[in-house]
């Protein structure tokens, strides 16, 4: 068989790009509001059906003298499936249980007929441009800075609605960290009307997994998420040696 032909079938066997992460990965954060360490957000990705869906979950628990006083276990769950069309969530759960609130949220994502059905929305919801769920976008921007990218737009559904969310490239660094120097890119959201910023900053040793992620909201508290464990080894940041603008 011509090298070309043999080409052809690989990519036609093959529904999107692959990204070596999604082979299946698992990771550890501390999730801190203004500096004070509540908990940790631990993260696992399975591959399935010879990587035709991902099977992504995340688990936050409060931890230390925290959970002394807060109880609250947030657990998401996210069945994604690969497809031609590329990145494709199928099912997104979230249930926050344990504490004196309690949320149990489901969509379901039907992309033939082309809506999502949420459980707090009576009504079928379109399904628009670039449309995820709060797990899966996140796939979407490790797959899509590991091929250049460098702008994105999502409808993200979360538990309470489908936001629209733009992140941009900032800035690029250098950084040290357990797993040595680590290039790092920086992304942002922010919106001029209020004080609400989401920012993300990926590493490309680690085939940009965020190795950071940072919300601040509308009063000006700050909630951070920082890798403290990779694919069971630990992992930490050190101080920042530099700064420079990201150049090809």
């Amino acid at each position: 068989m011509r090298p070309i032909l043999l080409l052809f079938f690989i990519l036609q066997a093959s529904p999107v790009i692959a990204h070596p992460l999604f082979k299946g990965f698992t990771a550890d954060y501390s999730v801190s509001r203004n500096g004070t360490i509540l908990g940790v957000s631990k993260r696992r990705l399975v591959m399935r059906e010879d990587g035709k869906i991902l099977d992504y979950a995340s688990t936050t628990i409060p931890q230390g003298v925290i959970a002394l006083f807060i109880s609250d276990r947030f657990m998401e769950h996210s069945l994604i499936h690969i497809t031609s069309k590329g990145i494709q969530p199928r099912r997104y759960d979230y249930q926050r249980t344990g504490g004196k609130k309690e949320i149990i949220f489901q969509a379901r994502f039907d992309w033939q007929k082309n809506h999502i059905l949420m459980s707090n929305q009576q009504a079928p919801q379109a399904i628009l441009p670039n449309t995820q769920d709060l797990l899966s976008f996140q796939l979407v921007l490790m797959k899509g800075l590991y091929l250049g990218q460098r702008q994105f737009k999502f409808h993200i559904v979360d538990h309470k609605r489908i936001q629209q969310q733009t992140l941009n490239y900032t800035q690029a660094q250098k950084i040290n960290s357990s797993h040595g120097e680590l290039d790092v890119l920086q992304l942002e959201q922010h919106t001029e009307k209020n004080k609400y910023r989401f920012s993300f900053r990926c590493a490309k040793q680690l085939y940009y997994l965020p190795v950071s992620i940072r919300k601040t909201e509308q009063d000006g508290d700050v909630i951070e998420l920082n890798l403290t464990r990779f694919n069971n080894k630990p992992f930490h940041l050190y101080k920042q040696q530099e700064e420079e603008e990201y150049s090809d």
